[in-house]
């Protein structure tokens, strides 16, 4: 089912609490030449009462509200007209959400003119999904970068493997650069991979006040997340089986 026009408002459960509280409103319109045109407004409320120093502890700021509009490439477009052919709106009932229960308000334009409205009953792909999005225009706004991680196994005498991935929400590819004895090779992998990727390398704790912060020379396996940070994981075997044959 195609869609002409998609508006989403969200809010946060009544019991999140500032700074994690959170509402925003999102609208998508495929246009001409296949791509997305997107409007996003988010806010974060009642922060007034919280210091810099526990905003900035806790990875927000001052500036977290944002209005962008913009377009995103047609995988984007793709992408949200599959989770709304798999999707049948439910009936939405403000009254009936509970202090736990987050708000969701979908509208929906259908290419027969017709327009649905409800809460989908797949709330957690969908959350998921716009979690995408909405990174995707901070990487538009370069308030994020694409998200990379390499990772090193340096085997002595000069000899090193590294494999570096890259994650660009904006654009939705993930692209794997291999080096191996002097030799690069690249290749595009299905963006369907990024998510149990993540998941395998967030399973771990890392410490940064063990990490290296320079590109590490002595032998060992190394994980870098994007930062300066190198962290040693030698003693992750799975982990680094798993990276070594991606």
């Amino acid at each position: 089912m195609a869609f002409q026009r998609l508006q989403i408002r969200y809010q946060t459960a009544r019991s999140l609490p500032a700074p994690y509280a959170h509402f925003y409103t999102l609208t998508l319109q495929p246009i001409g030449n296949g791509t997305l045109q997107a409007d996003l407004a988010i806010t974060y409320p009642d922060r007034d009462d919280i210091d810099d120093d526990e905003l900035i502890a806790e990875g927000f700021s001052r500036e977290d509200d944002l209005t962008w509009s913009g377009n995103l490439p047609k995988a984007w477009a793709d992408t949200l007209a599959a989770l709304v052919r798999d999707t049948r709106l439910q009936p939405f009932d403000e009254d009936a959400l509970g202090e736990d229960d987050d708000y969701w308000a979908i509208v929906l334009e259908i290419n027969n003119g017709t327009k649905k409205e409800g809460t989908p009953p797949n709330a957690s792909d969908w959350q998921y999904t716009i979690q995408e999005l909405i990174q995707a225009v901070y990487e538009r706004l370069n308030r994020e970068r694409p998200f990379e991680l390499t990772y090193l196994d340096n085997r002595g005498g000069g000899v090193s493997i590294e494999r570096r991935l890259t994650a660009s929400f904006a654009e939705r590819t993930l692209t794997l650069m291999s080096n191996q004895g002097q030799r690069d090779q690249k290749r595009s992998l299905p963006w369907d991979t990024l998510q149990p990727i993540m998941s395998k390398v967030y399973e771990n704790d890392y410490n940064p006040d063990e990490a290296q912060l320079k590109r590490p020379a002595r032998s060992g396996q190394w994980l870098n997340l994007g930062g300066e940070e190198w962290y040693d994981v030698n003693n992750s075997k799975s982990l680094t089986r798993w990276l070594s044959e991606l």
